[in-house]
């Protein structure tokens, strides 16, 4: 009989695409690959956002179209030219380029906040915990049925 997490490894699998995109790393050596991507994060959130979409192979055009946020406001992002970055629009990034928790966080952190204070920020955290491999829509649908605020709305 198979383990739960052999009869589920694709979705465990998942977990390390970033990093082990073939699935064939020992464990050891995914967490070495993991401290490696997070050692090498730039300090600055524009630098670290640039790094996790190379890691992840989007462009600004097509993580535009797959989050939902506009193409200028990534721009804006990737160059440094705001002073606030919206929790929605970090989140809706990091769905639509199905970073990891580990990842995600990090770069979260980057952008200079946290989430666990608010219901909105929980909901974010579960989010991010749990539906990193879903869509933008789908991960909206379900924040609709909490009673939550959507996350970006508008297709660039």
């Amino acid at each position: 009989m198979l383990s739960r997490a052999k009869e589920h490894f694709d979705a465990i699998g998942n977990y390390y695409h970033i990093i082990d995109p073939a699935g064939t790393l020992p464990e050891i050596e995914r967490a070495k690959k993991e401290a490696e991507v997070l050692n090498d994060m730039p300090n600055s959130f524009p630098s670290a956002f640039c790094y996790v979409m190379r890691l992840s192979g989007f462009t600004k055009e097509a993580l535009a179209y797959e989050s939902k946020v506009s193409e200028s406001t990534i721009g804006r992002y990737r160059t440094g030219k705001v002073k606030h970055y919206s929790e929605k629009n970090v989140v809706a990034l990091c769905v639509a380029m199905h970073l990891p928790p580990w990842l995600s966080f990090a770069l979260i952190a980057k952008a200079g906040f946290s989430l666990a204070a608010t219901r909105e920020q929980q909901a974010y955290l579960m989010v991010l915990s749990c539906m990193y491999m879903r869509s933008v829509d789908e991960v909206n649908d379900y924040l609709r049925e909490r009673g939550s605020d959507l996350l970006s709305q508008v297709a660039a």
